[in-house]
């Protein structure tokens, strides 16, 4: 038989004796023959005043053995030096149950008056017993991990784990092949201005790195760009812009066109005319002047006319232009919509007779003759 058994035994045994003593106080109640005294204490024990005797009996097995278990070993680590130690915690349940034991003997012959007040005592004292044995298997299995190096092995398990977790600060450092402050003795060249020290700190990689990757984007730019011209350079590129938008606007006046033309268009109303003033004002006014009154080109505001003054003649003048005399044509520029608000607008100068207008040109153009009945608007206009 193992020799520790007798701590495991004897624990028994102390609990067997405090159930048989309490029995026997039954039994001499019951002699007694007071049928209309109270019970004993110990036969008025509730139910769970058994659940607190049988889990404080539990952890007392539990103690037992795990002293058992912290006895290998600190006999392990070093046996001579723990034996008074372990002698103590081997001995400790046991006076814990003779304690608990005396105190509930007492309890069972007490006196039945002395009942009510001895009941909530002895929870209290159970709670204290279990709350003593809890703390003594936390201290004994704390004991244990130390002595068998499974605290050591956790708290070395978790430096590694500490150094081996990623962080921002140790990636950037690593990036940047910085040194700790101690190591400046070692990157420390011998010079010295105005006590500031020169360290032979290296190159930080992403900077070698991305000074390397330019050095071939460079190359290959200039192969691509300026020795195969496999691709369109920067020039190149904005004059395929252009043309693309160009294209786009001329497909986009040519769909407009369709809306209004020479053979239709008519004097538009107020807000017509302003927006018509306002393409005047942007592209006009070079030739033609401010107000109309003429410059490289004729006088707009007069009856006399190169090739024709009535709302339709000025919207054609102005969609075709005048090459030979050094106006472009306008239908690159100008939806027919934006031609006919010009064209509105270049109606409403008529006879505002500007300051400094140019001299009469073209044929006198008779408004009144020349109007269609049903368009014929309030101004008959000149221009070229």
């Amino acid at each position: 038989m193992n020799k520790h058994i007798k701590y495991i035994i004897l624990p028994v045994l102390v609990i067997a004796m405090v159930l048989g003593r309490g029995t026997w106080a039954l039994a001499q109640d019951a002699a007694a023959g007071s049928a209309a005294a109270p019970a004993s204490t110990f036969s008025s024990l509730a139910a769970y005043d058994w659940v607190l005797i049988a889990f404080a009996g539990i952890l007392l097995l539990i103690i037992v053995i795990l002293s058992n278990t912290l006895h290998l070993a600190m006999t392990t680590h070093h046996a001579g030096e723990m034996e008074k130690k372990k002698k103590s915690i081997g001995a400790a349940p046991v006076i814990l149950v003779l304690i608990f034991s005396t105190l509930f003997a007492h309890s069972a012959h007490a006196s039945n008056g002395g009942l009510p007040e001895l009941i909530s005592p002895l929870r209290m004292i159970m709670y204290l017993v279990i709350a003593v044995e809890l703390i003594a298997i936390y201290v004994i299995i704390a004991w244990i991990k130390y002595f068998t190096g499974i605290q050591a092995y956790h708290e070395i398990r978790q430096e590694g784990a500490a150094e081996s977790s990623w962080s921002f600060a140790k990636l950037w450092a690593r990036i940047n092949k910085l040194r700790p402050v101690e190591e400046e003795g070692q990157l420390d060249t011998g010079h010295s201005y105005d006590g500031i020290r020169e360290l032979d700190n290296a190159t930080p990689p992403w900077f070698t790195v991305s000074f390397a990757v330019s050095i071939v984007f460079a190359i290959v730019y200039m192969y691509r760009y300026h020795v195969a011209y496999s691709a369109p350079n920067q020039i190149e590129e904005y004059k395929i812009a252009v043309a693309e938008a160009r294209a786009a606007q001329k497909e986009y006046l040519a769909g407009q066109a369709n809306l209004v033309d020479e053979t239709n268009v008519t004097m538009l109303d107020a807000a017509g005319i302003a927006t018509g003033k306002a393409l005047y004002a942007g592209n006009c006014v070079a030739c033609h002047g401010a107000e109309g009154q003429g410059g490289v080109g004729p006088n707009l505001t007069d009856d006399y006319w190169i090739h024709g003054g009535s709302i339709k003649d000025v919207f054609k003048t102005i969609k075709y232009g005048v090459v030979e005399k050094g106006m472009k044509p306008w239908q690159e520029d100008f939806s027919a919509n934006q031609i006919a608000q010009l064209a509105s607008f270049v109606e409403s100068l008529h006879g505002t007779n500007p300051p400094g207008a140019k001299e009469k040109q073209g044929e006198f153009y008779d408004r009144k003759a020349g109007a269609e009945a049903a368009q014929a608007p309030v101004d008959s206009t000149g221009g070229n």
